[in-house]
């Protein structure tokens, strides 16, 4: 179940909304959630509920036992291991041992690195363990973060499961993100990945670029969009997380995007693996080479993974030393040389393996016999010239700053006239169109 079904926008989430509306009591109110997140969860397949609650079970036991034990190193790290066993068998037993599970849980990578991080944080004293079972199921199984994020820490919801209400602020604060994400997802994700499949077979030097940019916007729209939703419905729930996207392709350099893209992940390797190996206080080359090979790892059991993560840890290693003044010094260039580099970065990402990325590379460098451009790939661009240049004006901060003037100078009843027109256009495209998944769900 997506969040940009019709099943979901008319079934599934107002029968959510009205049960935590009209019950008052916080305790009923946290059973209702847990067994619509269940629900949710389940609704692919019901036996991955089962390897859900079992690791509910375990984290919430080692936590209460290191609580009271003197040997909590020793407890923290068989929890982790456990954890990392768990993701190990499911998702990378093919890659390691040849072994091909029957079927990966939805959001494993997801709830395992939560649950990874509410045992690290008892363990360093910035919280305590949960002595409340049911609010830490909700925690780890709640519907609007447990498949793709974001990755919220126990101590930043722990609050929220004791004690939340629903105001009529944050509803329609919540109501206009998540049309926001359902725009993104809908109207620019989706008919750039019509575009980006056409694209597949290119062989010209405009047609490789094309489909790089393409997905470039592509991925951006759809998992900002999907997080965006997240947040924009927890937001109608009492629940407040903070952004998982700052327009990272406004970054003008490399660290500066990360800082800006799944800033929930990036926040999480840097707060329980980066800091924890010593940071940037010593062995700085080890610890960038170990933080990005997991990075590209968590990603998926592929080669093509793995020398993502390499790659953005050669050229954050390569700023560090020897850019930094560099792109100081050159505010357009820094912008320019960014956006190509992450580009470039994209087609390891999309590729299905190794042979296929550098052959897409090759294509991008003028030379040799590649032809610059084919029918196919021009008629490809002439018929979605629109999408591109929309995805390109939302994916800059314009319309921030027009919404702002607007709501703040001017009467918004046009903007809700606006967002409601918007909201109109989504459904008959999720009515006459062909479903798309959202690209991290594979994550």
């Amino acid at each position: 179940m997506g969040f940009q079904t019709l099943f979901f926008i008319f079934g599934f989430f107002p029968l959510v909304f009205i049960s935590q509306y009209f019950f008052k009591d916080i305790k009923k109110r946290n059973i209702g959630l847990v067994i619509f997140s269940l629900i949710f969860y389940g609704w692919a397949n019901l036996s991955h509920i089962g390897v859900l609650l079992l690791s509910i079970a375990w984290n919430y036991l080692t936590g209460l036992v290191m609580e009271r034990s003197e040997k909590k190193k020793t407890i923290v790290t068989s929890g982790i291991v456990v954890d990392l066993l768990v993701l190990m068998a499911f998702k990378y037993s093919h890659f390691f041992f040849g072994i091909q599970p029957t079927s990966i849980p939805i959001g494993l990578s997801f709830f395992t690195f939560s649950e990874i991080s509410y045992l690290m944080d008892v363990y360093a004293k910035r919280c305590p363990a949960s002595h409340d079972l049911l609010n830490y199921t909700l925690y780890v199984s709640y519907f609007g973060k447990i498949s793709m994020g974001p990755i919220v820490d126990y101590h930043q919801m722990v609050d929220a499961c004791k004690d939340r209400s629903i105001q009529w602020s944050n509803i329609g604060k919540g109501s206009i993100l998540f049309l926001k994400g359902l725009v993104k997802k809908v109207v620019l994700a989706d008919s750039l990945a019509l575009a980006f499949h056409s694209l597949q077979t290119t062989s010209s030097f405009f047609g490789a670029w094309l489909l790089t940019f393409t997905y470039t916007l592509q991925i951006y729209f759809d998992f900002s969009g999907y997080s965006d939703m997240a947040i924009g419905l927890s937001e109608m729930l009492g629940f407040h997380f903070e952004p998982n996207f700052r327009h990272p392709y406004m970054a003008s350099s490399i660290q500066d995007f990360w800082r800006r893209w799944h800033i929930s992940l990036s926040t999480w390797f840097r707060d329980y693996l980066y800091i924890p190996l010593g940071g940037n206080r010593s062995h700085y080359i080890r610890n960038i080479g170990i933080v990005w090979f997991c990075t590209g790892l968590w990603h998926g059991a592929n080669w093509t993974f793995i020398v993502w993560g390499l790659y953005y840890g050669s050229l954050l290693l390569l700023e560090h030393y020897y850019l930094k003044p560099v792109l100081k010094n050159h505010p357009l260039g820094s912008h320019i040389y960014t956006f190509v580099l992450v580009m470039i970065g994209w087609v390891f990402f999309f590729s299905t393996d190794l042979s296929q990325a550098f052959h897409i590379l090759t294509l991008m460098i003028p030379f040799g016999h590649v032809p610059w451009i084919t029918g196919m790939d021009a008629f490809i661009f002439h018929s979605h010239w629109v999408v591109y240049v929309a995805s390109i004006f939302f994916m800059l901060p314009f319309w921030d700053h027009v919404e702002h003037v607007c709501i703040h100078r001017y009467n918004t009843w046009w903007m809700v006239g606006l967002y409601g027109l918007s909201f109109l256009l989504c459904i008959c495209m999720m009515v006459g169109s062909t479903y798309q998944t959202f690209l991290y769900a594979a994550f």
